[in-house]
């Protein structure tokens, strides 16, 4: 029998929560059942209070322009501190006494710190998400049906043998998260502003994942891409839970939406039609040097870590709503920098705003990340985390570079060409699993010292939470129990930022 993803069930259970929340009468209570964690551990639901949607409040200015939001997107860059949501009265809303801490989103999983699937679990999980596509494709509307197809294209392409483990996970997943909102778009009850929000994320994720998947992309750019790709569309269980407060729902959408918009406009002017056809590509870019990888590709990957973190079910309501706040400010941004259409007055000031502000996310970031409650792992596990976590956000030529004299002889006779993960073999050791050039897997042993200590080089304490996210905890918590107990310094992992 095939095995069904646990991704794939915890989406469709938010799914059917949301529809079944949203069709009620203003004033029904409810009681939810209580979800599943992907471990098995029961979720606590309290029951749902509908209330009658209030009058659209006046949305506050936005820290670049007012043409920068996305016009079905109601929060704007910079929402007020009076609490007050602004977010579209048609989106479910919380009971006016709940807040986001009393009211958090149903558990969203732990992504962040999973290493990567065998490579024939992720062939198994292709098949399911196609299935699951093509069944979502008779039940969407019909302006979506060739965006299903698009979508089933790009996962079926994952097939090709030369096909990174990483890319292919990832593109998976991308496609699993988006099954959550297409289920979600075809359900009757669903409000039309809602359906028309989620209808233009999965069109432009899809025309993302298009346009990163050409050939005209370079290996690494593409990997990038597809991370930042997985780790936003990770927040559409959020977005699509009934118990999301109303406000944190829109910035998310907001950062989805902003992202992938700067993602299709990548440095090298990659981009890609519309996925219904209605569109031809559209090769004036505006200038190029407001798309350098120097800028616009860091801050992405920096938008996919704030993803990252606020889907992890361990972030703590406040962090989370923090993180969401000024998150959608730098991805606002981000879109304005990337927007042809945007004068070069405009997007100078804006890359000003956009250096302050993304500083100021990363401050947020670890105090997001490092507000989580995460347990104390073995040395070999911590290290397996953290190590898998590099492996995926690394580029592969600086992993190349820094493992070259690490790496055993049989892999030197026939190249590397992607360091997919790492498994705790005993306390001193893991086991690191590669894709060879010849495009087999190979597995051998690595001692975890020298291997740390040089991914600390990689990945150095400035780039940590930004690069990896929550599973920055594991980097530092190996280099702890390596300075304890053997006396070493992992790099700068426990220097202060900046140190």
């Amino acid at each position: 029998m095939a095995r069904i993803s646990r991704r794939y069930v915890f989406h469709a259970a938010n799914a059917s929560l949301l529809t079944a929340a949203l069709a009620l009468p203003a004033g029904m209570t409810i009681a939810v059942p209580d979800s599943r964690s992907p471990t098995g551990g029961a979720v606590a639901a309290p029951a749902q209070t509908t209330e009658p949607p209030p009058p659209p409040p006046s949305p506050p200015s936005d820290p670049t322009d007012e043409d920068t939001a996305p016009p079905s997107t109601p929060p704007t860059t910079e929402p007020s501190d009076s609490g007050n949501s602004t977010d579209p009265p048609t989106s479910p809303t919380p009971t006016p006494d709940k807040t986001p801490e009393d009211s958090p989103p149903s558990d969203p999983g732990e992504t962040d710190g999973q290493t990567p699937e065998d490579p024939s679990d992720l062939e198994t999980e292709s098949n399911e998400v196609t299935t699951s596509l093509s069944e979502e494709k008779e039940k969407v509307p019909e302006e979506l049906a060739p965006v299903v197809d698009t979508l089933m294209d790009i996962v079926s392409a994952l097939d090709a043998p030369e096909t990174l483990p990483q890319d292919r996970e990832g593109i998976i997943e991308s496609a699993e998260n988006l099954t959550t909102a297409l289920e979600v778009i075809s359900d009757p009850r669903t409000p039309p502003e809602l359906r028309k929000q989620l209808t233009a994320l999965v069109k432009q994720v899809t025309s993302t994942l298009k346009a990163v998947n050409s050939p005209r992309v370079p290996p690494e750019e593409r990997s990038m891409l597809i991370l930042v790709a997985k780790r936003t569309t990770s927040t559409l269980d959020i977005i699509c839970d009934p118990k999301t407060p109303q406000e944190l729902r829109g910035l998310l959408i907001a950062v989805v939406d902003d992202t992938h918009y700067a993602l299709e406009r990548s440095p090298d002017g990659t981009q890609s039609g519309s996925t219904d056809g209605s569109q031809s590509p559209d090769n004036d870019q505006g200038p190029d040097e407001s798309k350098g990888p120097d800028q616009d590709q860091p801050t992405a990957m920096l938008l996919g870590a704030s993803s990252e973190i606020m889907h992890d079910r361990r972030t703590p309501p406040r962090e989370r709503e923090k993180l969401a706040k000024i998150t959608q400010q730098v991805s606002s941004l981000l879109k304005k920098v990337t927007d042809p259409k945007t004068s070069q007055e405009k997007r100078s000031e804006a890359k000003k705003k956009l250096d302050e502000r993304t500083t100021h996310m990363k401050e947020q970031q670890e105090e997001s990340a490092s507000a989580q409650d995460r347990p104390e792992e073995s040395l070999g596990k911590a290290a397996a985390l953290c190590t898998s976590a590099i492996f995926e956000a690394a580029p592969e030529s600086s992993i190349m570079r820094g493992l070259e004299k690490l790496v055993p002889a049989q892999w030197e006779d026939e190249g590397v060409k992607d360091f997919y993960k790492a498994k705790e073999k005993s306390k001193e050791q893991l086991d690191v699993l590669a894709q060879l050039r010849n495009n087999e897997d190979s597995q051998a042993p690595f001692d975890v010292v020298p291997l740390v200590t040089a991914l600390a080089e990689i990945v150095p304490r400035d780039r940590l939470f930004g690069d990896l996210s929550g599973s920055a905890f594991y980097c530092q918590q190996t280099a702890s129990y390596l300075d304890e107990e053997f006396g070493i310094t992992v790099g700068t992992w426990l220097t202060r930022t900046g140190g």
